[in-house]
């Protein structure tokens, strides 16, 4: 009996403090085997801006300088494209290269992020997701499939009379152009007559009159199109992400463009290749800062020095942007001090660069 109450008593005594552990939801978990964790990697992201052009010849071109006097009128339909503008900037992801894991309790210190990047020590942070870059190539719906929809103010088809039996004759391109040029001659005289105050009758004041008059300048502005042809632009926005390695690059094609077809991926080689150089710089100080913090500390907990980079952007000959970057993978590795391990300091580390962002106190 004596035996069955002394095996019950060392029961309760085991399971009572193991019970209490487990109901403090707010205990720090001690972890005495590490925990793997990356650092991170800076990688490129090129914005690309863009204007398409596309040119529709009008219907009456080769009028337009008998009667209007409109020399060189293009005959023919055409597209072009201009890059107007580049902006670059940088963003951090797990370098799958630096992978390490902690030494014995100081797991419990650190914070990752959604990608097991290191982002602080003994402080929690807000990580920020970046979104993948995303780059559309297909066409947009904003051009008519029609671009002159008003080719003149009278009938194409002569009026029949008796001897023709009623039959529509249509007018040539030719009697078409005519009219549409002498309309254009009609606006012109019924717009300096509104601006010269030249009618008998008094014209409209304030916004009524300046109305008419944009209206006679939109009229003619729409006939004129119908010899010289239209012009419609769009602006586009493309983004590439770029990952460098290790050392300097030079001719790695980010993406292509071309004059008549825009951007396009770098897949495509009907395409001018657009192509990236990043040199490394400061290689001597890098290798300097590595080779005293080599056998720095025992904590297994790494940051990096990020080192300079000078960005180029080549479009053949042509230089379309230029930076001066940090990139974590240019420069070195180094061990958190295990004097900032103690529990009484937090760091805080650059996402994109893996550098020290701060040092406090807990």
């Amino acid at each position: 009996m004596k035996t069955k109450f002394l095996l019950f008593a060392l029961l309760a005594a085991f399971c009572v403090p193991a019970f209490a552990q487990r109901s403090d939801k707010n205990a720090m978990p001690v972890l005495t085997d590490g925990l793997a964790y990356s650092l991170p990697r800076t990688g490129l992201r090129i914005h690309v801006q863009a204007e398409r052009e596309k040119f529709f010849a009008g219907p009456y071109a080769q009028f337009a300088e008998a009667m209007l006097g409109l020399k060189n009128a293009p005959t023919t339909d055409h597209e072009k494209w201009l890059i107007t503008g580049v902006r670059i900037e940088t963003f951090g992801e797990a370098d799958p290269n630096q992978i390490y894991k902690t030494a014995g309790l100081n797991g419990s210190l650190i914070n990752l992020t959604d990608d097991g990047v290191l982002a602080a020590i003994n402080t929690a942070v807000e990580t920020r997701t970046v979104a993948p870059a995303v780059a559309t190539f297909a066409d947009d719906s904003s051009i008519p499939a029609y671009p002159f929809p008003d080719l003149s103010l009278n009938p194409f088809f002569e009026k029949p009379d008796s001897a023709s039996a009623n039959v529509l004759i249509a007018k040539s391109l030719q009697q078409k152009a005519q009219e549409a040029a002498h309309t254009i001659t009609k606006l012109r005289k019924r717009r300096f007559k509104a601006l010269a105050n030249a009618y008998d009758e008094q014209l409209p004041d304030g916004k009524a009159y300046a109305v008419m008059v944009k209206e006679l300048d939109q009229l003619e502005d729409d006939y004129v199109a119908l010899f010289i042809g239209k012009s419609y632009k769009n602006s586009f926005e493309y983004s590439f992400d770029y990952i460098p390695g290790d050392n300097s690059v030079s001719g790695d094609v980010v993406f292509r463009f071309s004059e008549t077809k825009g951007v396009l991926p770098k897949t495509d080689l009907s395409g001018k290749p657009v192509q990236i150089e990043l040199k490394k710089l400061d290689e001597l100080a890098s290798a300097q800062a590595k080779q005293k913090g080599a056998t720095a500390g025992v904590s297994h907990i790494f940051y990096r020095m990020p080192g300079k980079a000078e960005l180029r952007l080549m479009n053949g000959v042509n230089l379309l942007a230029m930076a001066r970057l940090d990139i974590a993978q240019f420069g070195t590795v180094l061990p958190v001090p295990d004097e900032l391990l103690d529990g009484n300091h937090t760091v805080v580390f650059h996402s994109t660069s893996g550098a020290i962002k701060n040092v406090g106190a807990k």
